[in-house]
């Protein structure tokens, strides 16, 4: 039942005002303020001080305490009566009264308390009332929100120890997958009050908001709101002209139509899918003209897998929630195309609830709204003044904004504010020296950022950006845990954080102490553990520019230029000379698979092209022609074969020229060069080439090995000349003769398996100066001087002469028949030969049957014995293949760790070991002094099998 506030419309409650027994000393006056959808409201209430009898101004002043009240919660309450008056003695309730009466009421805070004058009885205050949301309009915050949807971040907001106020959500999610917002990998409140942040939020996505006492309520669509059950869920239209009525309604409606932009284009980008188009749009559609204007506008909503998941994670629909945000933008616009500006005496409209108009006299105006903004100024009636039944002095003044109940009301999106470079530092999981993903991408902590922990939670993934990363033509080098980094951000947008830079500080100062070294320039690495560095670095120090690429790891470094010895931290050090070094503590290796050209031929200033080898080719060239021009003058003195021998060397000299040299012109323009058409090592000089060692030298060539001088060859050893060829040797000299001298010991001449020829053209001297001259043949010795012989053997001594024969001598005797057998000097060699077999751990082949293949036909076969040998004193000398069988103890194979050091099955590898280890590749017959050569450059039979011992 209406029961009326004492004749006053407006009522105040708050605990904190004061009251004189049992009335209030504040009395309300005058309530005038707005309240808009999505906008904070603000009700200024106008108060006088009782006066009273009892009660003067001077005791209201005492009691009266603003600071007491501010930041209390009040309810101001606006009471309405309803329709129609009481009519007795109809039936039912169609006499009733007051029908739909009752209180509206407004609870916010008080945020400021104001003394606006007085008189010799009361004293005016004024009152200002805003939501309690206002409250996030006053502070100013800077945070993450990593993960979370656009209601998991209010929640996080609005649901912490500063703000314990109600609040609750009517959202439909229309056109969202399943209904349900999305969530965003990076949310930044950017230096923002908690409200500005949550209206940038909430308008981006569509949500805006409204009270319901201290209610607030989050809403995104027409069913977000309900009507206003009581009486003004339908309310009259009377024109002020006509007749007036007993109920409250709308004197006063303009209809507004008028045009807005209603298509929405946006586009975004991903680089995790860099190839893709994201461009979304969405329109709704209109028939008025000039109603469909276009907006492009840059979106925010592909999310690169920059959150918690990183690149495992899946990534978002873009296409639906781009479009979405579209949308939201196109509503934000078309709820402004078709609005009603009125004004009513309706004390009990509240913005975002609905009612129904009608009685307006254009029928398409009368339909439902929902109220978008409500402006009211309300007084009460003044009791001082009034007399009785006067209303002269109450007055209610509602202006209004509506627009149609099934339409979209959205906000207009709220742009973000534009990020700025800030300081950070990179960060990871505790003694992880380095944090990062497949993109290089790495995590960090803030400065400003009181909340993080300093770890890899503390931030998305942040690319990093450096000059020419990415891609084949990459510059890599990734920020490590504890590095300073200045953090940008794309488009000005603060959830779009990327690494710009790096920064030196206390902990992290320049590699090299500055500015003593300003002149370096360069790159410095740092070992993830321990100490140690690699370095590429530039020394521009004037008159000593040089280049070095070091590593710390063997002390291994490559100068060029004035070599200055550089140290990490203290810089330049002692000169060390001048050109190139490549040094290492550890192991060093030159390969070049087409080619390598080692030379101090002089070239200035890179004039010709860096395979140019015109002396070189030149001087090989002259030795070529030594070798052919010697090889010839040797075949016409009956040193060498007309067929080979020296010439065939000369052959290999000129195909090496000519692989050198290459076929064709060099062009520079096309980089065409033809020198090295074969895989060389040559190395040349102008001046000399040294090679010295503390241990041995050795020379190697499967083919030939030429050396040729244009001065002398000499050959010193301190110890002993070898030398042991094949075939053949042939010594020729074209002048000055040849010597053969041994200061101590033999000469010993011998040729085993044929004769022995000494000419000379002129005199033969052969003299012992201290003992005998020795000639000793079997069959016998024959003498010949200018056609005078003289013969020794078992037939007798036999002489002839066509001249004299004269004999001097002491004494001249004739006895009887006597001969002493020829005597000969031990040989170098026996004929015992034998042959070795073994398995690759050195045990024996037992029992092995073989069979010795000649290249001239021949055969020879034999067992091996218990140690794996056989006697060859009969076999045939030569060059063939041999094949040999298995052992002939049975064949034992165990797929177990008994006898680890054995295999089951001998493989490829053990093969050629076993070859090479009977001398390169083949097997040595050995007997005595003698080596026989048993050549296996053809393949043969491999019938080995392994012994597995039990």
């Amino acid at each position: 039942m209406f029961n009326p506030l004492q004749s006053r419309t407006l009522k105040v409650q708050c605990e904190a005002l004061p009251t004189w027994g049992k009335d209030d000393i504040l009395l309300p006056q005058r309530v005038k303020g707005t309240e808009t959808l999505g906008e904070l409201f603000e009700y200024r209430v106008d108060f006088a001080t009782l006066d009273s009898p009892t009660f003067r101004l001077y005791k209201a002043r005492e009691l009266i305490k603003p600071d007491d009240y501010i930041g209390k919660i009040v309810k101001i309450r606006i009471e309405f009566e309803g329709k129609g008056t009481f009519v007795p003695g109809l039936p039912g309730n169609q006499g009733a009264g007051n029908v739909g009466a009752g209180v509206r009421t407004i609870e916010g805070i008080i945020t400021a308390v104001e003394q606006i004058g007085s008189d010799e009885r009361r004293a005016y205050y004024q009152f200002t009332v805003r939501p309690w949301l206002w409250l996030l309009s006053q502070n100013k915050d800077n945070r993450i929100f990593r993960n979370v949807t656009v209601l998991e971040a209010t929640e996080a907001v609005l649901t912490g120890t500063k703000y314990k106020f109600p609040w609750k959500t009517r959202l439909a999610g229309f056109l969202l997958n399943n209904n349900i917002f999305p969530k965003r990998d990076y949310i930044r409140q950017f230096w923002q009050s908690d409200y500005d942040f949550l209206i940038q939020l909430w308008s981006e996505w569509g949500i805006y908001y409204h009270f319901d006492g201290m209610t607030l309520m989050l809403c995104d669509s027409p069913g977000s709101h309900k009507d206003h059950k009581n009486a003004y869920d339908t309310i009259l239209f009377h024109a002020p002209e006509d007749k007036r009525i007993d109920e409250e309604h709308i004197h006063s409606l303009r209809v507004s139509r008028q045009i807005t932009a209603g298509d929405v284009t946006l586009n975004d980008y991903d680089y995790t899918r860099s190839n893709g188009t994201f461009l979304v749009n969405r329109s709704d559609h209109s028939n008025s003209s000039f109603d469909n204007i276009e907006q492009y506008h840059w979106g925010d909503y592909t999310q690169p897998l920059a959150g918690a998941m990183g690149l495992d994670g899946q990534p978002n629909d873009f296409r639906n929630e781009g479009e979405y945000l579209a949308w939201v933008r196109v509503g934000s616009m078309r709820c402004e195309g078709l609005r009603a500006y009125g004004t009513a005496n309706a004390r009990g409209m509240m913005t975002g609830r609905r009612f129904r108009l009608k009685s307006h006299p254009q029928p398409e105006v009368n339909r439902e709204y929902l109220v978008v903004s409500t402006s009211i100024d309300v007084r009460n009636p003044d009791e001082l003044t009034a007399t009785s039944g006067s209303d002269a002095h109450y007055h209610c003044k509602t202006d209004f904004v509506v627009q149609p109940a099934n339409a979209f009301f959205k906000l207009k999106p709220k742009d973000k504010p534009r990020a700025y470079p800030e300081t950070a530092v990179v960060t990871g999981p505790d003694k992880q020296p380095i944090w990062l993903d497949a993109y290089g991408r790495i995590r960090c902590q803030f400065k400003w950022d009181r909340l993080g922990e300093n770890d890899q939670n503390s931030s998305c993934w942040l690319r990093v950006s450096l000059p020419w990363h990415g891609g084949p033509h990459s510059f890599v080098s990734v920020p490590r845990v504890g590095d300073e980094i200045t953090v940008g951000y794309h488009e000005g947008d603060p959830d779009k954080p990327f690494v710009m830079s790096s920064k030196v500080n206390e902990f992290n100062p320049p590699p090299f102490k500055l500015p003593k070294n300003m002149a370096l320039t360069g790159l410095v690495s740092h070992a993830f553990e321990g100490q140690g560095h690699n370095v590429v670095v530039t020394d521009d120090t004037p008159g000593k520019q040089q280049v070095q690429v070091a590593s710390d790891q063997a002390n291994s470094r490559l100068v060029l230029g004035y070599n200055t010895r550089i140290a990490y931290g203290d810089g330049r050090q002692q000169a060390r000379g001048l050109g190139w070094e490549l040094a290492t503590d550890a192991w060093g290796v030159l390969r070049a698979n087409q080619g390598m050209l080692v030379t101090t031929e002089t070239r200035e200033a890179a004039s010709a092209p860096a395979r140019d080898i015109g002396e070189t080719v030149a001087r090989l060239t002259q030795a070529r022609d030594i070798h052919e021009s010697m090889a010839e003058l040797a075949q016409q003195h009956g040193a060498q074969d007309a067929s080979g021998n020296q010439s065939d060397v000369a052959k290999s000299i000129k195909a090496a020229n000519d692989e050198l040299r290459g076929t064709g012109t060099a062009n520079m323009d096309r980089g065409e060069f033809p020198e090295f058409a074969a895989p060389h090592l040559t190395l040349a000089s102008p001046a000399g080439i040294q090679s010295t060692t503390a241990g041995s030298t050795h020379i190697a060539s499967e083919q030939d090995f030429a050396v040729t001088a244009g001065g002398s060859v000499s050959f010193a050893a301190a110890r002993s000349l070898f030398a042991s060829v094949m075939n053949g040797v042939a010594l020729f000299v074209r002048k000055a003769g040849m010597m053969l001298v041994a200061a101590s010991g033999k000469i010993r001449i011998e040729a085993q398996e044929d004769g022995l020829d000494v000419i000379a053209k002129k005199d033969v001297h052969i003299a012992s100066e201290d003992g005998w001259i020795n000639l000793t043949a079997v069959k016998g010795i024959r003498f010949n001087g200018a056609g005078t012989t003289l013969e020794l053997s078992a037939a007798g001594l036999l002489g002839a002469t066509n001249g004299r024969f004269l004999v001097h001598a002491a004494d001249h005797q004739t006895d009887g028949p006597q001969s002493t057998p020829p005597m000969f000097p031990p040989r170098s060699y026996t004929d015992t030969s034998s042959l070795s077999h073994l398995y690759h751990d050195d045990e024996p082949v037992q029992g092995a049957k073989f069979e010795i293949h000649y290249d001239d036909g021949k055969r020879y076969s034999g067992t091996l014995d218990g140690a794996g040998h056989a006697d060859l004193s009969g076999a045939p000398v030569g060059v063939g293949r041999i094949k040999v069988g298995p052992d002939s103890r049975p064949l034992q194979v165990k797929a177990n760790d008994a006898n680890p050091g054995y295999k089951p099955r001998w493989g490829e590898g053990d093969f050629d070991a076993s070859a090479k280890k009977q001398n390169n590749g083949g097997v040595w017959l050995k007997g005595g002094e003698t080596q026989y050569f048993i050549d296996f450059s053809h393949p043969y039979n491999k019938v080995l099998e392994d012994y597995v011992k039990k």
